[in-house]
């Protein structure tokens, strides 16, 4: 009886961690696409946001609006995922996914690529999978 629980229990966790790296797939679409509106319906309304090209940090929709607005000013931005780190938390059914991305940028003066790391937390509230922590840095 107890093999089943066990197996039971690793099927749940390759669903969560699935389930977030799906919401962090659409995430990046949604940027390499440039629909603001895409990018912020995958975070949780209280998220917080400590984002890559900005010193502000946000934890309302107009504030990550901003700054989404801001960050695709300039153009499209594609989001490459170069490594990743899961940890999952039961308990409070969360996942957290931390890694290193890279953004490449269409500039009038030729493209640019700004490597970052990263730290999402996801949480699932009712069904979904949502963002509900983001921090990203530039790589020095």
């Amino acid at each position: 009886m107890q093999q089943s629980v066990v197996n039971q229990s690793q099927t749940d966790e390759t669903s969560d961690i699935e389930a977030a790296r799906t919401t962090l797939r659409q995430w990046t679409e949604a940027v390499a696409v440039g629909r603001v509106e895409g990018i912020l319906a995958l975070y949780a309304p209280d998220a917080i946001l400590v984002p890559t090209l900005s010193n502000e940090i946000v934890s309302d929709e107009a504030g990550r609006r901003r700054y989404f607005e801001f960050f695709l000013s300039n153009g499209k931005a594609e989001c490459t995922i170069n490594s990743e780190k899961i940890r999952i938390d039961h308990k409070r059914c969360t996942v957290a996914i931390a890694g290193i991305y890279s953004f490449l940028f269409q500039r009038s003066t030729g493209p640019e690529t700004v490597p970052a790391r990263f730290l999402f937390t996801f949480e699932r509230t009712g069904g979904d999978w949502r963002i509900s922590g983001h921090h990203s840095s530039r790589c020095i």
